[in-house]
């Protein structure tokens, strides 16, 4: 019997270092467990492929993932959801109502409604506009995207806005004034606004209460700006305060006055007598109904020849003014601004109203309130701001936030020029210290610190600044992209607005924007606006937008007119706002009248002066240069300075005949006509004046 063979090698087990796993895994020195028991990358027994090591859990035996409720129902939501344009947005039920402010994006819109913006964007698009998520859109743009998606659009007002903007500062001024009590509450002097007719004597009738010189300052003689002005009157043996606030009459002024009315609590009506009621005076009167205020009517000019006071008591009962002589409850007082006549009767009206029908008190002792009658900016001082305190008191030192503007009240003066230290109810005060130009209306109010001022400024300021962009931005639907893309065929006019007062310039953007040319492809934008001198950052946004700047009593700055003039911007002054809007508005029909400039055709030298008792005095001269002819138009020089302007060439002799022409070089002698003052050594030029093309 063969003996059994073994399957070991020889000497394996005894071999020296061969412990128990040598067989399966050898590592240097052969000692025990020199290397794991199983196979070679996983654990033992699990075979080649098992990746737990490497890779977390294997795969084979991974229980299946349950999908949470809310996962199931943002998935049902997505199926059930509309789809615009391949993109799925949570739709309303019709009557869902969103608000939003002015100015309000897409974001704005997506967060009300938890949606993504690029979605509202692509829906938006298929829908016919194109708009970026942080663009600021209009209402009208809103209240389509709502009705596709079944939300009611409400855009906040400015007063709602405004309201909100105070509750996050924990700033209510309604329940401030419902907290006030009547052992709180002063007699204050009334706030009169003096309203008319362009040229009816508003101005100077103020001039012969304050005693002053207004008129000489404005340009044609007609109001630009608003002024506020406090006179005292002695009324039953009371020294009484009244504030007179004069509005312009002109009716591009109509904002302005319009802010006048809603701080004023009485109107005076200017009417003349000489000239009866007019179309602003109308207007005025509608202001200061609509503002439910008491109306005085001052007759003015009955000192003019043809001044029937009479007719005007007739014409304004039409409108609902029926004087207290005809039975009714409006005071008339005829009065002659220039003649300082009824001046005192006038203020004793105002009086008598105000404590008849009005109950004028205000708390003195907190934090003033107020509104900004007026503004400008001030080479010297800064941004000067005209302001009438409604209630409290302002004191010097207050920090205050008035519209955009904000800042520590540095200084104040009276109407007077006078430096004061605190203005009470109904006073109207200049106050130096914001940080910029508020508008003319704006409402101001004393903060506790100027943290919190600056705050609200610059919310006021991002609000403003996103209604100002939703209102300038013009939609574009698909139908006309080319017509937009090429601009041949829209004619934009491109405006820039700077103003030496903040409400002249509002005032002045109104009446253009209301220019109504009838022609759809001619549109007016104004690109931007603002108050002070026209700068070189005015002059590089012109050149951007191919933009006009006009200027409304202010000039550039320093090496700004060589700026424009190398970047051919086109720069327009004015200092009264009809010419503006006249220049604007024929611009814009194409209808504008041709510009002429002066040429020189020639000048002569008088050597002698002939004394003629038929032509009167005749100029024996030489003609230094050109041509002069008869009928042209002349000046007389004398030592470089005009002395003769405006002349006509009446009579030109060579000897004793005739000319039509002399050249240079030869003598003649020239009559002016009746101008007489011609010494020897006096320069005649001659001029005409010729159609200069537009560009």
């Amino acid at each position: 019997m063969m003996p059994k063979r073994s399957t070991e090698r020889p000497g394996a087990a005894g071999r020296p270092g061969a412990g128990a796993g040598a067989g399966a895994r050898r590592g240097p020195g052969g000692g025990p467990g020199s290397g794991p028991a199983g196979g070679g990358f996983g654990k033992g027994g699990r075979g080649r492929g098992g990746t737990q090591g490497a890779f977390g859990k294997g795969g084979a035996n991974r229980g299946k993932q349950r999908k949470s409720k809310r996962a199931k129902r943002a998935e049902l939501e997505q199926m059930q959801a509309p789809s615009v344009g391949g993109v799925s947005v949570r739709r309303g039920d019709g009557s869902t109502i969103l608000r939003l402010r002015r100015g309000a994006s897409l974001t704005d819109f997506a967060e009300k409604i938890e949606a993504n913006p690029a979605s509202l964007v692509t829906v938006l698009f298929h829908l016919g506009e194109m708009a970026t998520a942080t663009q600021s859109l209009d209402e009208d743009t809103f209240t389509l995207l709502g009705d596709e998606l079944g939300y009611k659009i409400q855009i906040v007002s400015p007063e709602d806005e405004e309201r909100e903007l105070l509750d996050s500062f924990d700033i209510d001024l309604d329940a401030e004034l419902e907290a006030e009590g009547d052992d709180e509450l002063q007699a204050r002097p009334p706030v009169v606004t003096v309203m008319g007719h362009v040229d009816h004597g508003k101005t100077r009738l103020l001039d012969a209460i304050r005693h002053s010189d207004v008129v000489s300052g404005e340009s044609g003689g007609i109001t630009q700006h608003i002024g506020a002005y406090q006179v005292h009157h002695e009324h039953e043996g009371v020294d009484r305060a009244i504030t007179f606030i004069d509005t312009p009459g002109h009716e591009a002024f109509t904002a302005m006055r319009a802010r006048g009315a809603k701080v004023t609590d009485i109107a005076v009506l200017v009417v003349a007598a000489d000239d009866g009621v007019m179309p602003q005076t109308v207007e005025a009167l509608n202001h200061a109904q609509a503002a439910g205020v008491p109306i005085v009517v001052a007759v003015n000019k009955i000192d003019k020849e043809g001044a029937n006071p009479d007719k005007i008591r007739g014409q304004l009962t039409e409108y609902g003014l029926v004087p207290e002589e005809y039975g009714g409850d409006t005071m008339f007082v005829d009065v002659s601004a220039r003649q300082n006549l009824n001046i005192d009767a006038l203020l004793e009206a105002v009086l008598l109203t105000a404590d008849a029908a009005l109950d004028l008190r205000a708390n003195p002792d907190k934090d003033a309130r107020g509104v900004a009658i007026e503004a400008n900016l001030d080479r010297g001082r800064g941004a000067v701001a005209t302001v009438l305190v409604n209630s409290g008191t302002l004191h010097v030192g207050d920090t205050i936030v008035a519209g955009t503007a904000h800042g520590r009240v540095r200084a104040m003066f009276g109407d007077d020029g006078e430096q004061v230290d605190a203005a009470t109810p109904s006073r109207p005060v200049q106050v130096l210290g914001l940080s910029s130009v508020p508008r003319a209306g704006d409402s101001f109010l004393v903060t506790d610190d100027e943290r919190t001022a600056r705050q609200i400024a610059e919310k006021r300021e991002a609000a403003e600044r996103n209604a100002q962009l939703a209102k300038r931005r013009k939609r574009i639907s698909l139908e006309d992209f080319d017509k937009a893309v090429a601009e041949g065929k829209i004619d934009t006019l491109n405006l820039i607005l700077k103003g030496d007062v903040s409400g002249a310039v509002e005032a002045l953007e109104d009446a253009l924007l209301k220019i109504d040319v009838g022609d759809d492809d001619v549109q007016l934008r104004v690109i931007h606006r603002g108050v002070g001198a026209i700068t070189q950052n005015d002059v590089n946004l012109a050149t951007v937008d191919n933009a006009i700047i006009i200027g409304f009593n202010v000039k550039p700055a320093e090496r700004v007119t060589e700026l424009a003039e190398r970047e051919g911007v086109d720069m327009r002054f004015y200092s009264v706002i009809y010419a503006a809007i006249d220049d604007i508005e024929l611009a814009l029909k194409g209808m504008l009248k041709p510009e002429y400039e002066e040429v020189q055709l020639g000048t002569a030298e008088v050597r002698e002066v002939f004394r003629s008792s038929k032509f009167g005095n005749i100029a024996g001269s030489l003609v230094r240069s050109g041509t002069i002819r008869r009928n042209t138009k002349a000046r007389v020089l004398r030592n470089g300075t005009v002395v003769g302007d405006n002349l006509t060439i009446e009579s030109l002799r060579r000897f004793k005949d005739d000319a039509t022409e002399v050249r240079e070089g030869f003598e003649c002698g020239i009559g002016l006509g009746s101008f007489n003052d011609v010494k020897e050594e006096d320069v005649i030029e001659t001029f005409e004046m010729r159609e200069k093309p537009r560009v």
